[in-house]
């Protein structure tokens, strides 16, 4: 029932998110691997944490959302929410009573450097 309930509140608030998985190719230089492409893996609903920049500075993120629990995310991929793109940091389930409820992942926004 948790995990139901969990579900149906994430897509109750009706944000969703572009998962982008990059495919490293090649050995990489000095700098290390290459990213030439991303993979988009679809839509996902995602609920995402409204915080303040003091929590952002305690747990170290950019931002934060929770998603289901068969979300396909893992470290590295990118999420696009809002035209912004965020690197996935960390990615924590959450147990309740021995079930996965969801997804609490950790985001880092990346910024496009402007040579």
């Amino acid at each position: 029932m948790i995990t139901l309930d969990t579900a149906e509140l994430i897509r109750a608030s009706g944000e969703t998110a572009e998962l982008l998985r990059p495919s490293v190719a090649g050995a990489g230089g000095f700098a290390g691997p290459h990213e030439p492409i991303e993979e988009s893996l679809g839509s996902v609903p995602i609920e995402f944490h409204q915080l303040s920049p003091d929590e952002l500075k305690q747990i170290g993120a950019d931002g934060m959302c929770s998603m289901l629990p068969e979300t396909d995310v893992a470290e590295g991929d990118i999420l696009i929410l809002n035209e912004v793109r965020y690197r996935v940091s960390d990615v924590k389930p959450v147990n309740c009573f021995g079930a996965v409820s969801h997804l609490i992942v950790k985001l880092e926004r990346e910024y496009e450097s402007h040579d």
